[in-house]
């Protein structure tokens, strides 16, 4: 009877100076695999269907920009959800830029005119959480009103120029009622004419945003000594009218650095502000 031969065993990777084997690559595969980095795949939460159901309509034309949806009991009832989940829906939308909520008896939610909306919460994020600074921000602005005046010299209708004079007539009529608050928003709103001269909605859109996220930097800092907003926007709307792009740039350029030395001296002043007040504060 011939002798049974015995099975070899595992072969488990190459011997230790103890003797002991050291771990194969399938070891360490099987090491790696253990710590589950992923975890399991769940269905889509209601809201985000109610969402994509809004989005759709938008794709497809059937919802326009300022359009309103149905009231919350009739779109509930459309898209046969819960109310709750309809208002994260709507709350998701609103913070992605894609709908705004108005108050009042013709309120309600409303598809927004403008892309700007997600644009503007980026900017506000990155500066919020400190991935860039005020300076930053400014800097990236002059580069891209650049751009903005000199594509609105080779593009802009008399309707964009009847726009942006318009504006300014209402500034200084603001100006000189004293309203800064208003008026410092009908000046911001001159940058987003102008982007909007352009014709080119990325365009309108960032500048947008960014007017967006300066303006508080403009309201807590207020106007300069001397305010050059209504001679340089004057000047700057007679070069745009005259396709004076090198000149259109220059005024443009030129504002803008003085408004960001004076926003850039200000918001340093309010820092070392609230540092002192930290300083001063009992532990």
């Amino acid at each position: 009877m011939p002798q049974q031969r015995s099975r070899p065993e595992p072969r488990t990777g190459r011997k230790t100076a103890d003797g002991t084997s050291a771990p194969s690559a399938g070891d360490h595969r099987d090491s790696r695999s253990a710590g589950k980095p992923f975890r399991p795949i769940k269905t889509r939460r209601i809201f985000e269907e109610i969402c994509d159901a809004i989005r759709d309509k938008l794709v497809s034309g059937e919802l326009k920009a300022g359009d309103r949806l149905p009231s919350e009991r009739e779109l509930s009832e459309m898209l046969d959800v819960s109310r709750t989940a309809l208002r994260e829906a709507i709350r998701s939308l609103e913070i992605a830029g894609i709908v705004e909520m108005r108050k009042g008896s013709r309120g309600g939610a409303f598809i927004t005119r403008s892309g700007a909306g997600q644009v503007t919460r980026t900017f506000r994020d990155m500066l919020d959480f400190g991935h860039v600074s005020l300076a930053t921000l400014l800097e990236a602005r002059l580069m891209v009103m650049d751009a903005v005046v000199r594509a609105a010299c080779e593009r802009a209708k008399l309707a964009d120029i009847e726009r942006l004079s318009r504006n300014v007539a209402e500034t200084v009529e603001l100006t000189r009622q004293g309203r800064y608050e208003e008026r410092t928003l009908k000046a911001v709103e001159f940058s987003t004419l102008l982007a909007n001269s352009t014709g080119n909605q990325v365009m309108s859109a960032i500048l947008e945003a960014m007017a967006s996220v300066i303006r508080r930097f403009v309201l807590i800092a207020g106007p300069p000594a001397h305010d050059p907003v209504i001679a340089s926007r004057l000047r700057l709307i007679e070069q745009i009218k005259a396709k004076d792009t090198k000149g259109a740039c220059e005024t443009m350029r030129s504002y803008l650095i003085k408004l960001n030395e004076h926003l850039l001296n200000t918001e340093k002043v309010r820092l070392r502000g609230d540092a002192r007040r930290r300083a001063r504060a009992p532990a």
